[in-house]
């Protein structure tokens, strides 16, 4: 059972073609290298940011004025301790502004985790502040960043309430009739994962590119057009690289 996001339960059903799959093989696909080429100089960056239980604010800044900040949407149920906020990548401690000019390290109160937006992942933890790595995980920002072409970022309704985040394609392609979008892997040279379709549902393969949506944790992927059977002789319309 495939799963997505970091903090749902949403289960995917991955259903191999029930989008309009074709058999038939795409007309005089273009080669891996050909399309690659064609795409180089489009390559972009994009810039992702997930929150879980946390909500976006506004907070007074010194000497005037406001600025925008993250705030947590409900506090640890139960337990002693304090929150603060954690950097997953270095293991530390980050120290936060709050209402404009006073430094947090932490605090008992949960009603003061508002900090502005950092440009790494970071998470609001409760518990002993003298050992981090023992705290609970009570809320994140989770910021990912990637290399694309032809790809934007978007959202799905979410099974459970409220919106998943997804990348895709951004333009219409420009590719024959009788073939399907796929996804590939480079790293394999083979059709691996799929589209998300409607928040809840995987599918290895769509047959329009406004289908052509998916969620990328990390390493790179591709989505080509023609028959998935010959994956590797396939057009690439659109790539994307986790950073």
């Amino acid at each position: 059972m495939l799963r997505t996001g970091l903090h749902t339960a949403m289960a995917l059903c991955v259903v191999a073609g029930a989008v309009g799959t074709s058999t038939a093989a795409a007309a005089a696909p273009r080669t891996h290298s050909e399309a690659a080429a064609a795409t180089a100089a489009a390559a972009t960056t994009l810039t992702e940011t997930r929150l879980w239980n946390l909500a976006w604010a506004t907070q007074p800044t010194w000497p005037s004025g406001t600025v925008r900040v993250l705030k947590l949407q409900s506090p640890a149920d139960s337990g002693t301790g304090e929150y603060f906020l954690f950097d997953p990548q270095t293991g530390e401690v980050v120290d936060f502004i709050y209402q404009g000019d006073m430094v947090i390290h932490s605090t008992p109160d949960w009603t003061m985790m508002e900090f502005p937006p950092r440009t790494s992942t970071t998470q609001v933890r409760f518990g002993n502040v003298d050992e981090p790595a023992t705290a609970g995980v009570y809320a994140e920002q989770t910021v990912t960043r990637y290399r694309v072409t032809n790809l934007e970022l978007g959202t799905q309704p979410s099974i459970g309430g409220g919106t998943v985040s997804v990348l895709k394609v951004a333009k219409r392609p420009q590719v024959p009739s009788g073939g399907v979008y796929y996804r590939y892997n480079p790293a394999t040279g083979q059709q691996e994962g799929g589209f998300l379709v409607g928040g809840d549902m995987l599918f290895e393969t769509v047959t329009s590119w406004t289908q052509a949506q998916f969620q990328l944790s990390s390493g790179s992927t591709e989505v080509r057009y023609g028959d998935p059977r010959q994956a590797r002789r396939g057009k690439v319309v659109a790539t994307a690289t986790v950073l």
